[in-house]
């Protein structure tokens, strides 16, 4: 570490080793963003791998296995690695749970349900979803099984939407934010580059993954964007993670329990099958990710963010502690 001395009346100042450098950088007492991204990553799959092993080596139910608690205990620990090595509350990495949290938890669920019922309108208007049945119970036995499998089911929708919230939203653009404007970078600069980062972290895997099962890669990649660019205003108009999680709650819920995919095992109010017909319909899925994104603006105003410019993001992603 960097030390003072007093030499015949006059302050020195030693300078770093270079191992120390890469760790801390030149005056900054915290580890550098990027090591401290990495290691709550690191503990973070640690953990969730060692969760996992611990679940497979015990033979549990499926329905415990439902509940992600791997995951759970994942981002609890990653939580409070990034809260020591950034040297921040539970607020600044975007978990203030209080009133105000619970307000844009509760409005991110409203408007993913309104997200969603839109979407479900426009697909089913232009042919793009075949309902082929209705009232599915999935793998539940009656209605005491129905009631515990939908709730386990809501319950690892939730954790789901904690853990990538925080690790994609709060963990890499409040830290390569931080890290890019600690290298001479503008703050505009900084902010866009973290974004993009995160983008290409939640993205790509959505892009290729689920979403494109539902229809074709071309189509997941859309999608990906367009959940990318709402989760994200919804974290930087907020500087919270309440209203992207809930947002990201909802939207995830509708997609398994109320419009769910015919072979999904979860009960689901109406099975069916997706597909894009075209260049328009494909188009038309936009309209209520804009929609979505100006129920955020909506929001954050009448919840007194008031302020979006660069420097007023920043402050509140980055600099709030």
């Amino acid at each position: 570490m960097r030390s003072t001395t007093r030499e015949d009346g006059a302050e020195t100042t030693e300078r770093r080793t270079v191992v120390e450098q890469v760790l801390y950088g030149e005056a900054d007492p915290r580890l550098r963003a990027t090591w401290r991204v990495l290691f709550s990553l690191a503990v973070f799959v640690g953990l969730v791998v060692l969760g996992e092993t611990i679940l497979s080596a015990t033979e549990v139910p499926p329905v415990i296995t439902e509940l992600k608690l791997p995951y759970l205990a994942a981002v609890a620990g990653a939580v409070v690695v990034a809260v020591r090595l950034g040297d921040r509350s539970a607020s600044g990495v975007g978990f203030g749970v209080n009133v105000a949290w619970l307000r844009d938890l509760a409005a991110g669920v409203g408007m993913g349900v309104i997200f969603q019922c839109a979407v479900t309108v426009i697909w089913a208007g232009t042919g793009g979803l075949t309902v082929t049945d209705t009232m599915v119970r999935g793998v539940s036995t009656g209605p005491s099984s129905l009631v515990l499998v939908a709730s386990v089911s809501l319950f690892g929708v939730l954790v789901t939407a904690v853990w990538e919230e925080f690790v994609f939203r709060s963990l890499l653009i409040r830290n390569a934010a931080e890290g890019l404007a600690a290298r001479s970078v503008p703050r505009t600069g900084a902010l866009g580059g973290a974004i993009v980062l995160s983008a290409l972290a939640f993205g790509l895997p959505h892009a290729f993954g689920v979403a494109a099962e539902y229809t074709n890669p071309a189509f997941g990649a859309l999608q990906a964007v367009i959940s990318v660019s709402y989760f994200v205003a919804a974290y930087a108009a907020t500087g919270s993670l309440a209203l992207p999680i809930g947002i990201h709650f909802a939207s995830n819920a509708w997609a398994i329990l109320v419009v769910g995919r015919v072979s999904s095992p979860y009960p689901k109010l109406f099975a069916v099958e997706r597909t894009v017909a075209g260049t328009i319909d494909t188009l038309l899925i936009l309209l209520p990710g804009v929609l979505l994104i100006a129920l955020v603006l909506w929001w954050a105003r009448l919840t007194g963010r008031t302020g979006m410019s660069v420097n007023d993001t920043y402050r509140r992603i980055v600099e709030s502690s």
